[in-house]
């Protein structure tokens, strides 16, 4: 029912007009025909609310002028004219009077509601602004200090707040976590699981050391102890070693994060890991690991970049992504994160942004 209301709220003011005006003249030439002693008053009251509430009061009162002017031809022009003229003139004035008082009632009554959306929308809008300043401070709030590795990290919500997730964190032995995560769907939502998820990883990382498949086992059984099967998340997290240059790594799902070898520029997809997080509680992970030299370049990032849409519904694609970080590899990782996502906005050609975007960027130094 409310799409049907959205559909016609959305014609232009002057076809409404025309279809409320269309309506009362039918019902006038069927008043006309029918029998003198048959009441269409009921009838004139539709047309009417519905020129008061898709186009105004004043298109309303000229609704209710209009239907007093079919009765008037009906009343005293017409062969069913009352036998005293006071009769008709009492009958047309009090109909008007109540479609003129109806008009009004209406207008009211849809100001009200108008006024109680706005409200609503605007407490709305307070709650997304005070979880987006919430949520900002669960993302780093400066690039992290790692021995041999240079690191940058981008979030874009779609929708104010994101359901994406990326963090730094610093381990013990002379370790560094890098964690980019993607939860399914949008808004507060996908918000709220993304920090339930962040929280989860942290106090895992804290307590455990048995590496990045056992993490990602233990993330999952949380999750799917906590959400249905349809809040589902990717992962990956990797885990530097500072000294040897090496990532251990899982990825539960997530699109596999792209190694650029600063030697020979080949490029490897950091795959090795398992399904999504919070799907089914018995999932085993596997992980993975790659030694780095310096000048390799990592690139992790969501769907929302490489799934962005153009006007033809063409994929900005991981092909462009890796042409681009080709073609621009010798900039800082912070600039690097940045003109990706011009260049995936570029690409968008001014489309609304469809999914959040994160991005992280690491050198190794």
């Amino acid at each position: 029912m409310s799409g049907l209301i959205t559909a016609i709220g959305r014609q232009p003011r002057a076809v409404l007009v025309a279809e409320g005006f269309l309506w009362i003249a039918t019902l006038g030439i069927l008043d006309y025909f029918a029998p003198p002693d048959l009441s269409f008053l009921i009838f004139y009251v539709a047309p009417v609310f519905f020129l008061v509430w898709f186009v105004g009061r004043w298109a309303g009162l000229l609704g209710a002028l209009a239907s007093a002017a079919f009765w008037t031809y009906e009343d005293v022009l017409s062969p069913h004219a009352y036998p005293s003229e006071r009769v008709a003139d009492w009958n047309i004035a009090v109909r008007l009077a109540f479609l003129a008082v109806f008009v009004y009632v209406v207008a009211e009554l849809k100001r009200v509601l108008e006024r109680e959306r706005q409200a609503e929308q605007q407490r709305l809008e307070r709650d997304v602004q005070i979880a987006q300043q919430v949520q900002e401070r669960l993302f780093p709030r400066k690039p992290p200090h790692i021995p041999n590795l240079d690191c940058q990290g981008v979030c874009r919500p779609a929708r104010g707040i994101a359901g994406d997730y990326y963090d730094f964190i610093a381990l013990d032995g002379g370790h560094a976590g890098i964690a980019v995560a993607d939860v399914a769907g949008k808004g507060l939502p996908a918000a709220l699981l993304m920090a339930s998820l962040q929280a989860a990883l942290r106090s895992l990382v804290s307590v455990s050391d048995e590496g990045p498949a056992t993490l990602a086992r233990d993330l999952n059984a949380q999750m799917c102890a906590l959400t249905e099967p349809t809040r589902f998340a990717t992962l990956f997290w990797g885990v530097f070693d500072e000294q040897q240059r090496a990532l251990a790594y899982v990825n539960a799902g997530h699109n596999p994060p792209l190694l650029f070898r600063g030697g020979d520029g080949a490029v490897e997809r950091l795959a090795a890991g398992g399904r999504p997080l919070g799907v089914f509680p018995n999932s085993e992970y596997r992980a993975g690991r790659v030694t780095l030299s310096r000048g390799d370049l990592l690139v992790v990032y969501t769907d929302g970049v490489t799934e962005a849409p153009d006007a033809d519904e063409q994929e900005f694609g991981e092909e462009r992504l890796q042409e681009y970080v080709r073609a621009h590899g010798d900039r800082s990782v912070d600039e690097l994160c940045r003109g990706i996502l011009r260049a995936v906005d570029a690409f968008r050609d001014g489309r609304p942004q469809q999914d959040d975007m994160t991005l992280v960027v690491a050198r190794v130094r």
